[in-house]
């Protein structure tokens, strides 16, 4: 959910070209929608293309379709999202997000209903390393009770999680995330994850969002998971994933990206590594769109190097 400050960045700072009052929620013409109301959406899909030495593979995935609305009463929001599933070819709609969140002071936000706790990056590219491979990708939404503390260097969130996630798999357990900002264009910090019912976990994190100049930035993550399964077994991985974006012109970014997942240290087969490079324009505020080429390897499934290529679009009600 977008605020006012975010719409008029997407405008002044992050995209290319812009009218006035392209930034708002239907480009202006709800722009007399009551400051305690506020609705949102997005529209996501990808074309994949993946090619070995044995098969080239090429698939067009739409990945996300949902709608966002919210209301404030006095110091309290409550927010609802309604999602299809776009695993399943009817697509059904359901009620994926939804929770209420509220100041007990202006420094303490509490926030209670069933969406994702924070843990490292929230992006939103849940093939990558840090994100689904961990637990925190699509449909992971569970019911959560989230506290978060924030001053102006740093801030601090424990969340306490119980219930089920979307694939019926138990989601019990104990995240927590600390940030703190050395400057004006940094925030570096770490995560926690106690995972306490079905598969037992524990996860460590750190993660940096850095501006190196004024067009030049990092984006990294990593994660160590131990997971203990039904039965005694156990293993320990390592998940990591860094991005590089330089911005040439207004809206319109290089990136250069690594990813690297390791779901066994003690199994040197079972790692994926991609190296890539590619670009995200953002021609007009609700617009992103980005390509991207790689060079993946896969040991457990061949000795040679795989091309894996995506273009992405994304628009943001």
């Amino acid at each position: 959910m977008m605020t006012q400050y975010g719409r008029a960045m997407s405008k002044e700072l992050l995209s290319t070209w812009s009218y006035e009052g392209e930034e708002q929620v239907h480009y202006g013409a709800l722009d007399k929608t009551p400051d305690w109301f506020r609705v949102g959406g997005d529209f996501r899909a990808a074309q994949v293309h993946n090619r070995t030495e044995q098969v080239t593979i090429g698939r067009f995935i739409e990945m996300q379709e949902q709608i966002e609305v919210a209301a404030k009463y006095k110091s309290t929001w409550f927010n609802i999202t309604g999602s299809s599933d776009t695993l399943q070819e009817s697509r059904p709609w359901s009620i994926s997000r939804f929770y209420l969140m509220t100041h007990v002071i202006d420094q303490l936000n509490v926030r209670v209903g069933r969406f994702i706790p924070r843990f490292g990056v929230n992006t939103p590219e849940h093939i990558l390393s840090t994100r689904g491979p961990v637990g925190f990708g699509f449909q992971t939404e569970r019911d959560t009770l989230e506290l978060t503390y924030t001053e102006e260097k740093w801030d601090y969130s424990l969340a306490l999680t119980r219930g089920r996630l979307a694939n019926d798999s138990k989601s019990s357990g104990i995240y927590s995330q600390f940030n703190y900002s050395f400057g004006n264009h940094d925030r570096f910090g770490l995560s926690y994850e106690q995972k306490s019912e079905g598969d037992k976990a524990f996860a460590l994190g750190i993660h940096g969002i850095v501006g190196l100049s004024k067009k030049l930035y990092l984006v990294s993550d990593t994660v160590r998971r131990y997971s203990e399964f039904s039965g005694g077994q156990s293993k320990t991985g390592l998940f990591h994933f860094t991005k590089l974006g330089f911005e040439m012109e207004k809206g319109v970014h290089i990136l250069l990206l690594g990813d690297l997942r390791k779901d066994d240290l003690s199994q040197n087969e079972l790692t994926s590594r991609l190296l890539g490079l590619g670009m995200t324009p953002y021609p007009r505020p609700h617009f992103e769109i980005q390509g991207i080429f790689a060079k993946r390897k896969r040991p457990s499934l061949s000795a040679q190097e795989e091309d894996y290529a995506w273009m992405m679009f994304h628009f943001y009600l």
